[in-house]
Parts: C-alpha cells; structure tokens; sequence
C-alpha cells in the first residue's frame, strides 16, 4: 500500500520460477490477441458500521467472526469484531516501529504481515494470542490461502506462494493482463478457486487465475462510498488529515463462502459493504 519496493533477491526468484517463466504460467497467447478481463457484477446487499480510525490492510472472516489487521506506525493492530456492530471483543496494538499489513487465518493459525519490518506474527487465530514471529525478505502487502498454501503480494505485479509454517518459497506468480504486467496488488482473497485482490490505489477488485497468473476478471468499485453511505464523509477529504496525509483508498476483502457474500471496506471508511456477486 506505499510506494516503496523490496523485493527478494533475484537468485531466490530465480530459483522459484525454474530460470524460465513456466512456474509464472504467462500463456503464449499475445497481448494483442487478449481478450480484457471479464466485468464482474454485483450489487450492495448491506453496509456494516466500520472504525474510522481503522486503517484497513487485511480483512479476514473465521468461524462467524470479522478479524482485521490495521496499519500506520503507531496506530497498527489486529483485532476481532462483530460485522453486524463494529465493536471489538479483542484488540491487540502492534507497537512501534511495525506498521501491520495483510491477515489470513489458515487452519486455526493467522498471519500478519508487517510492511518493510521483515516479519510475519503468527497468532492462535481464536484467542489471537502471539505464537511467534517469522522472517519474510520482503515487502509484506497482501496475504490469503487456499487449502494447501499461503499467497502473499509485495505491491508488485508478483505474488509469492508458500509453505504455512516456515513461509518457505514454493513459486512466483506474475500477474498479467492485456495491456502486460499488473502492479499495486494489495491484499488478497482466495474465492473458488481464484484469487482477488485489491489493486493499490485502483476503485477496482481484480479475479486472477492463480496457476496462469492472468486476470479473468474486473470489479470496478469505483463510487461504492459515497453512493451507499448517508454518513458526512467530509473527514476524508480535510486537509492535514490522516486520510489525506495516507490515503482512504479501497482496500480490505473477505469472503463468506456459506453465504455466498463479499465484505469488502476501505482504509478509515466508515462502512464494510456486503456484495452479492452476480453469477
């Protein structure tokens, strides 16, 4: 979510994509010959109330409740929530000099990110109590999984898949579309099978298919705030203020996959829409 990059060292990338692209599944169909990414309806089904000081960088649903991973130096946390209220029952701050990003629980273990600090924190998911921390080389954005495996994103057109546990290097996925390499991918979700991720700065949710890394599909969010809330969104555009000085930007996903809903908020927003997607 900030413009700086670290990347891994190219030898481990190297290592990871076999020296050639094949683990990055670019298809040998031309981007000229490539069709766009499909449109992706939905419609607002709900608003839920949301922290206005929340600065939002994971957004993730476990067993009926919301968890959250919080960002900014100072301000980071992960905490537990009631969707239908916005009250939290736990928060955990994250003290200085760790600005908090991504959050996924897999199994009954979550991880969250750091931004530049090189660690991931590892919590017991129910009680969100520390387990420990682990290193990881890079820039920490967006994190989701699947039934197997961990996927995270450096705010590049990259997502780097690995082992639950040790974070170990399984391959690089290189996001790409008709106009080439798709960057600014933030945090992630996994959904039957694809990935979705919220592009940094960008109204917009992209679908990638995570074994070709091409994205099949688009949702344009753009206007979803201020067209669904009866809120004086004023503070978000005052001078001076953390929205303006960070960035309120779209961001945070989450899937309910028994009711078939998407939960999707912003950075300081004062609502978490739930989306129904058109089939």
């Amino acid at each position: 979510m900030n413009s700086s990059r670290l990347f891994l060292p190219f030898i481990l990338l190297l290592t990871a994509c076999g020296g050639a692209s094949e683990d990055a599944g670019v298809e040998t169909l031309s981007s000229e010959a490539m069709p766009e990414p499909a449109l992706i309806s939905y419609s607002v089904v709900n608003a839920y109330p949301h922290d206005t000081a929340a600065f939002t960088q994971g957004l993730e649903l476990y067993d009926g409740r919301l968890y959250e991973s919080t960002g900014l130096v100072g301000r980071s946390s992960v905490r537990r929530t009631d969707l239908k209220t916005g009250n939290h029952d736990i928060l955990k701050q994250i003290s200085d000099p760790y600005f908090a990003e991504g959050l996924t629980i897999f199994g009954d273990t979550a991880y969250q990110l750091t931004w530049q600090n090189k660690e991931v924190f590892v919590y017991d998911a129910r009680t969100l109590k520390p387990i420990r921390s682990l290193p990881w080389s890079g820039d920490g954005w967006g994190i989701a999984h699947d039934s197997i495996q961990l996927y995270i994103s450096d705010g590049t057109d990259k997502i780097y898949v690995v082992r639950p546990g040790d974070l170990k290097l399984l391959r690089v996925i290189s996001v790409y579309d008709q106009s080439g390499p798709v960057n600014n991918l933030n945090e992630l979700e996994f959904i039957d099978g694809q990935l979705f991720a919220n592009r940094w700065q960008y109204d917009v949710i992209v679908r990638i298919d995570p074994v070709t890394g091409r994205v099949t599909g688009r949702m344009d969010l753009t206007g979803l705030l201020p067209r669904n809330s009866k809120q004086s969104l004023a503070y978000l555009t005052t001078p001076g203020s953390s929205a303006q000085q960070h960035g309120a930007v779209l961001n945070g996903i989450a899937w309910d996959n028994d009711r078939r809903r998407l939960l999707v908020t912003g950075k300081l927003w004062p609502h978490i829409f739930e989306l129904k997607i058109a089939p």
